[in-house]
């Protein structure tokens, strides 16, 4: 999982953070919609605590860059119907410093105590860059499937985030908010003692791929 992470800093944009007048809302919109991923906690699985790395591919309708962003979440099953998920970490982007701080819960519920349905509410926020700051708020329904060595986790979410933006020198707004609605696919797969993880965000004008690697520890 360390490995994988370190992966992702490596494949990373060293200039994903710089923002002007011509790239605010597409620099806004990727960041804030890889803020919004969380890990994919299995509700009816036995471990109480997974780590989860990976990489975030977003692509923007009309914006030729693809951009590659590192993932890095924790989530601690407190009780069969709840968990709570973490995502705190910082790394080296050009002259950049990103801090990622945010934190969230999942609620499992169903019919005759299966738990296949998940709702999930997570505040994320992104510090430490010269041009900006982050702050998401991400809600998602989302409903579990098992096929024999294949877990699905499908669903629908909404993506809400407010930025502040230091620049002086371009003729930019000094806030910006604003909303992205979208479906979630995942597919999980154990791998040997691991679980290798595709997730794909679905909005209007813009996607997300995550591919990651998850490890239960107990």
């Amino acid at each position: 999982i360390k490995g994988l992470f370190f992966l992702s800093l490596i494949a990373a944009d060293d200039g994903m953070f710089r923002i002007n007048s011509s790239n605010l809302k597409e620099t806004i919109y990727s960041s804030s919609m890889w803020l919004s991923s969380s890990p994919a906690i299995n509700p009816i699985g036995n471990n109480r605590l997974i780590f989860q790395a990976g990489i975030s591919l977003i692509k923007i309708q009309d914006y030729q860059e693809l951009l590659i962003y590192p993932m890095l979440d924790t989530g601690l099953k407190i009780t069969k119907n709840l968990s709570i998920t973490c995502k705190t970490y910082g790394f080296k982007s050009g002259k950049d410093s990103p801090q990622v701080l945010g934190g969230g819960v999942q609620y499992y519920f169903g019919q005759n105590d299966t738990l296949n349905w998940s709702f999930s509410i997570q505040r994320s926020d992104l510090n430490g860059l010269k041009h900006y700051r982050l702050k998401t708020i991400t809600a998602a329904f989302r409903k579990w499937i098992s096929l024999k060595n294949i877990n699905m986790r499908i669903g629908i979410g909404s993506n809400t985030f407010k930025e502040r933006s230091y620049l002086e020198e371009y003729d930019i707004p000094n806030t910006l908010e604003g909303q992205t609605n979208f479906i979630a696919i995942n597919m999980l797969t154990p791998i040997s003692k691991f679980i290798i993880g595709v997730e794909l965000y679905i909005g209007t004008k813009i996607t997300n791929t995550s591919i990651f690697l998850q490890k239960e520890i107990f």
